[in-house]
């Protein structure tokens, strides 16, 4: 399954903007090189801008060829995306008068929610987003969620990291209902129209170890079944534990035959990733792959949960 995410961030890497760039002069080819490096910014708007405009607004309003926006559509941009203004681009294209975009750019509809109980939802939905997290949307302003891109989904869920947080928001929508499922921590928020119901999270009690070329999704998902940051007493804690694994790592090729200590160092690989931007080669890190073969080979292939439900506030 995709794992689809929404990227609200308005970090300035430069990365951003020369993708922003490109969509904006109508460089189709200079739009593709960066999405081959970085393809989670399909869906990404100009850090600090004011418009909204992804590559695919860009290129609806540009009237550009069928083949660019089949790509587009093809690497993951999400056809239901407003702008600041409210334009799906179709809406752009529309207005555009560039008819033999029409039917490419239509958003296809997998879940019948209706447009006001959507909005609804979407209102508790961001409320129960800033209870959680306000401390750390008072910066840079984030660009929370927008449930209508997940009508078009073969499977409407998605993820949403928040910069600074200890974890991230999982959410899907379930027409029975309707309803939204929000995930965070060991709690799930059950959300409709008209209330929100907080429950404990029904999470099994064990996680199996990813394979061999699980993929990037499977891996940070394993990863935070250990919660190091709880567990460790924050990140100068769980560095304590790490640092001496990992060099002993580097000098001899041993790891421990502790289970927890080797989740916690995987833990902060999958951490030290994030903070880094992604720079690197999650799925191939040496000391990811020799953790990984070892947590295998001790556990049998599945492992306990171990993630401290936050105190409240």
């Amino acid at each position: 399954m995709v794992e689809h995410t929404w990227d609200g961030t308005a970090q300035a890497a430069p990365v951003r903007h020369r993708l922003a760039d490109c969509a904006k002069r109508y460089d189709w080819p200079g739009v593709f090189a960066v999405l081959a490096a970085e393809p989670g910014l399909v869906n990404a708007a100009r850090p600090g801008g004011t418009s909204w405009f992804a590559p695919l607004h860009q290129a609806a309003h540009a009237g550009a060829p069928v083949a660019v926006v089949e790509r587009l559509v093809g690497l993951g941009a999400w056809r239901g995306l407003r702008t600041a203004a409210g334009d799906r681009p179709v809406d752009l294209a529309r207005r555009g008068n560039h008819a033999h975009l029409l039917d490419v750019l239509e958003p296809p509809r997998r879940v019948d929610v209706p447009a006001e109980t959507l909005r609804r939802i979407q209102v508790y939905f961001h409320a129960v987003l800033r209870a959680r997290v306000q401390h750390l949307l008072d910066g840079p302003a984030l660009r929370l969620p927008e449930l209508e891109v997940l009508l078009e989904l073969d499977e409407p869920r998605m993820v949403f990291p928040v910069p600074g947080m200890h974890g991230r928001f999982e959410f899907h929508l379930e027409a029975d209902g309707p309803r939204l499922v929000v995930d965070v921590f060991a709690q799930r928020h059950e959300i409709t129209a008209r209330e929100v119901r907080l429950r404990e999270h029904p999470a099994p009690r064990r996680a199996e170890v990813p394979g061999e070329g699980a993929g990037f999704a499977a891996l940070v998902t394993f990863a935070h079944t250990y919660n190091g940051y709880d567990l460790h007493g924050g990140s100068s804690g769980l560095a304590e534990v790490v640092v001496p694994v990992q060099r002993a790592w580097e000098r001899t090729g041993a790891l421990p035959d502790d289970v927890d200590t080797l989740r916690a160092c995987l833990f902060f690989q999958q951490r030290s990733h994030y903070w880094d931007g992604g720079l690197w080669d999650f799925e191939t890190a040496p000391f990811v792959v020799a953790l990984l073969a070892r947590i295998r080979a001790l556990s049998g292939g599945a492992v306990p949960l171990r993630s401290v439900k936050p105190a409240p506030g």
